[in-house]
């Protein structure tokens, strides 16, 4: 899990430019086709090599402010989110988490008082996300109105921006065929006591709630 090593060959200010700008992009794009990407040792290594190689340049007093974490607040978030959808996270030992934090965080410069504040940031998000979770289950429940279902859909959109990783049905095609799937077959099922012809708010909230999570 430890960052790797890289000789890399290019010393063009142009070309570790670009580059930098693909790495960014691969590591911290907000929603991934492949969110293995962004905790790669092997990515986070090469893109190391490659700000090793901008401080080097003429243009080495800007690039070292833009790296500081501190300054990149947007990012230091994203890493947070990746760091607790990886897999690894919950069942990761301290040092583990240290190693997986630093990964995440490459290239960015930070202090070690920043990277502790980073980890204790992620293992705190465990609980608030529950809380979200529990929220979006109680209010699909309780809504009765355009107004409670508004609240709903707010809710939800949440929980899938802050608790990605219990969401069974990350991707729209997936949110979209498990909603399909679970309206045919609780409505065939024995337990159906829904009135499929005037469906309510509470219908709806309950078919995006199961969008979610039906298999």
């Amino acid at each position: 899990m430890d960052i790797k090593s890289y000789n890399l060959q290019t010393k063009d200010y142009y070309s570790l430019l670009n580059l930098h700008k693909i790495l960014l992009e691969a590591k911290f794009h907000p929603k991934p086709e492949n969110a293995q990407v962004s905790g790669s040792p092997f990515l986070a290594g090469l893109y190391q090599e490659v700000v090793s190689a901008l401080l080097q340049s003429e243009k080495a007093p800007e690039w070292e402010s833009w790296l500081q974490l501190k300054n990149r607040t947007d990012y230091r978030q994203r890493a947070i989110i990746q760091m607790r959808t990886c897999g690894e996270w919950k069942t990761a030992a301290p040092e583990e988490k240290r190693k997986l934090a630093q990964i995440h965080l490459a290239p960015f410069l930070y202090t070690e008082k920043e990277l502790e504040e980073v980890i204790k940031e992620a293992e705190k998000e465990d609980t608030v996300n529950k809380q979200y979770s529990d929220a979006v289950f109680a209010k699909m429940e309780t809504v009765t109105d355009k107004n409670s279902f508004i609240e709903f859909l707010n809710l939800l959109e949440k929980d899938n921006a802050v608790n990605s990783p219990e969401w069974e049905n990350k991707t729209i095609r997936e949110f979209l065929q498990a909603m399909s799937s679970w309206i045919e077959d609780f409505s065939e099922s024995d337990y159906n006591d829904i009135d499929w012809e005037t469906p309510d708010y509470k219908t709806m909230a309950k078919i995006l709630y199961m969008g979610k999570l039906y298999e």
